[in-house]
């Protein structure tokens, strides 16, 4: 009698999918930038609409400082949620700081260059319209 009641509910667990052998499966992966961008000192350049920057920046995994040109000021940025869209274009969102963020476009045109587009810039309609005219934060070595 024990033997029969063993078997019905080892025949019900797998039938159900509540065996020992059905681990629970969590992804834990975040997308990086590609080494070529992770591993270089950048220079922040400025959009035709602004006035003229030249902010060291600098680097580690989705974590990244800018340093102000002239000053003693760092701002620590960093990326969430990024994701990978194509080779050229992943899309995430930058963190300013505890308060502040907004979602950006990482479009990477070279080894040398690449730009953070935010998704509503002000005065253009449509999301990720900004350029390097009018506002997108260019970066080149």
């Amino acid at each position: 009698m024990k033997k029969i009641v063993y078997t019905t509910l080892a025949i019900g667990l797998a039938v159900t999918g509540l065996g020992v052998a059905n681990p629970t499966i969590a992804s834990a992966k975040t997308t990086y930038l590609p080494k070529t961008v992770r591993s270089h000192t950048w220079y922040r350049l400025t959009d035709g609409a602004q006035g003229g920057f030249h902010d060291k920046t600098t680097f580690k995994g989705n974590h990244f400082t800018v340093k102000v040109k002239g000053s003693s000021l760092h701002y620590h940025w960093h990326f969430t949620g990024l994701k990978k869209h194509t080779k050229t274009t992943y899309y995430g969102r930058l963190h300013y700081s505890k308060k502040r963020s907004e979602l950006v476009k990482v479009k990477i045109f070279s080894h040398k260059h690449f730009d953070i587009i935010p998704k509503h810039v002000f005065h253009l309609a449509g999301n990720y319209t900004g350029n390097e005219s009018y506002g997108a934060m260019i970066f080149k070595r």
